[in-house]
């Protein structure tokens, strides 16, 4: 089996660069699926052909003795699983020397069930789920995961069913065909080194390593405001309808890179529906809990929920203090029970909490920071007209950037992203990026951020450190303030839903 390539990329294949310049350099298009074992009946490609999808970049097998759940030829998977929940497990893959593209991915492989069993090659479904994946392959943003080719694989279980004779008749065998198993895969770029959740507890648990993750953490506003307004803009018009801190993935260089459009929620909920998962509730909005009409407001208030989140990081607090407050429970709430939107009518509560004890009380024991805190409440406003209970009064996602501006100025480093910058300015979100102000080389062992600016102390820089060698290397991001590293392993890249 091979792959074509049109022999355009530079740096090396085997490289990880930016999702900028990934998309700039249209990588994406160098990986081609070969015709080797490729299921070729109508029944299965209909569907494919119908909505689009390029046969170049999806393609259909018939499984024959391969290991199930496994990535398929040529991907060969890099470490120990990303996530796996039982019915979706995340990979890091890559192709070994000798194939046409060798840059690593994410590789996302799903089990398709619909009421509890496999669906057919014409299900309603499958359908859905092949409509999502062709959305996500017609995105490109420096903060959105770029498709780069997807799959299927099914096996079929064939019996022979015999039929009792009747009288002097003789016996009659039926041969019965049925869907076994049914599996969707979708490789992503770029493959990340954890998730938003991961890197804000990372900053509350090890405050002492942790300057260069803040202020890493104040551009995140501005960045993940253009990802979901580029999703809602006029000629994408797309919802993401899951917008959480474990489906914003942080990549090499620190940027954020919104993920995960849902595609396993058509399989595990097992009919296509518009209502909440019971995993999605913590971050929905009230008119999903309402089983009402939702528009792209609805992702407007889970982006509010997230900010939220940060917001209470920088100012020195995990995210479970914004739940213990917001909560009627208070502290004894449980983190799977706690639903921001059931909790709105005590939000202005913690906001004044936050702004006349918290903050000061940071400033208090920590001056340098007190630039931080200025700048994070000048954003709480916006902030909770994003969590309106009212989906009218909501900002649109196009006019939420500009009041987040401000944030990039807090730190010398990482600076403002010269993506957003030219995307407000021109309308495009691709295009050849000038460097990012103290933005880190393209080498594996790249500095991830210079210390921090603006009044907050200097700290030691992070790096991307290879931990061994061979198929079992992990990566690690590795901040070596104080001669302590903090490591973040990449299982936490991602989120992997629980089964059901």
């Amino acid at each position: 089996m091979s792959f074509d390539s049109n022999g355009s990329q530079s740096p090396p294949q085997s490289q990880i660069i930016p999702l900028s310049d990934y998309l700039s350099a249209q990588d994406y298009e160098n990986f081609v699926w070969d015709d080797a074992n490729r299921e070729m009946s109508d029944a299965w490609l209909a569907p494919v052909v119908t909505i689009s999808l390029s046969l170049r970049k999806h393609k259909i097998f018939h499984h024959s003795n391969k290991e199930y759940l496994k990535p398929p030829s040529p991907f060969v998977q890099q470490g120990p699983e990303l996530g796996d929940s039982g019915s979706t497990i995340v990979y890091k893959v890559t192709s070994p020397e000798g194939y046409a593209y060798r840059r690593p991915l994410a590789l996302k492989v799903i089990i398709c069930k619909e009421n509890s069993r496999p669906p057919g090659p014409d299900s309603k479904v499958r359908v859905e789920a092949l409509k999502e994946v062709m959305t996500t392959a017609s995105l490109k943003h420096p903060h959105i995961v770029a498709y780069v080719a997807s799959f299927e694989d099914y096996c079929i279980q064939t019996r022979e069913i015999r039929q009792r004779p009747r009288g002097k008749a003789r016996a009659v065998f039926k041969v019965d065909q049925q869907i076994k198993r049914h599996i969707l895969g979708i490789a992503m770029y770029p493959p990340a080194q954890c998730n938003l959740h991961t890197l804000m507890n990372e900053v509350i648990q090890h405050p002492n390593e942790a300057d260069w993750m803040v202020a890493y953490l104040h551009t995140y506003f501005g960045c993940l405001a253009q990802a979901v307004a580029y999703l809602h803009q006029q000629t994408n018009q797309v919802r993401h309808k899951d917008i959480k801190p474990e489906n914003i993935v942080i990549d090499d260089f620190g940027v954020p890179i919104l993920t995960d459009f849902g595609l396993s929620r058509h399989f595990e909920t097992g009919q296509y529906s518009e209502g909440p998962t019971p995993k999605t509730l913590k971050y929905a909005c009230p008119e999903a809990m309402q089983e009402k009409g939702r528009e792209q407001r609805s992702d407007v208030f889970s982006l509010g929920c997230v900010y939220l989140e940060i917001a209470t990081v920088l100012l020195g607090k995990p995210p479970r203090f914004a739940e213990e407050q917001l909560s009627d429970e208070g502290a004894s709430v449980s983190t799977t029970d706690f639903k921001y939107c059931e909790s709105l009518h005590n939000l202005d509560a913690y906001l004044a909490l936050l702004s006349t004890r918290v903050a000061p009380d940071l400033v208090a024991a920590d001056p340098p920071k007190e630039a931080s805190a200025k700048a994070v409440l000048a954003a709480l406003p916006t902030i909770r007209r994003m969590m309106d209970a009212s989906d009218k009064r909501r900002p649109l996602a196009s006019d939420l950037y500009p009041a987040f501006r401000h944030l990039y100025d807090v730190h010398d480093s990482p600076g403002p992203c010269a993506n957003c910058e030219e995307e407000r300015r021109s309308g495009r979100a691709i295009f050849p990026p000038p460097p990012r102000s103290g933005s880190p080389t393209l080498s594996r062992s790249a500095t991830m951020g210079a210390g921090a600016g603006g009044g907050s102390g200097g700290g030691g820089p992070a790096s991307i450190v290879r931990r061994g060698t061979g198929p079992m290397a992990t990566t690690v991001l590795v901040s070596s303030q104080a001669g302590s590293p903090v490591e973040m392993e990449m299982s936490d890249v991602g989120e992997v839903e629980e089964s059901e």
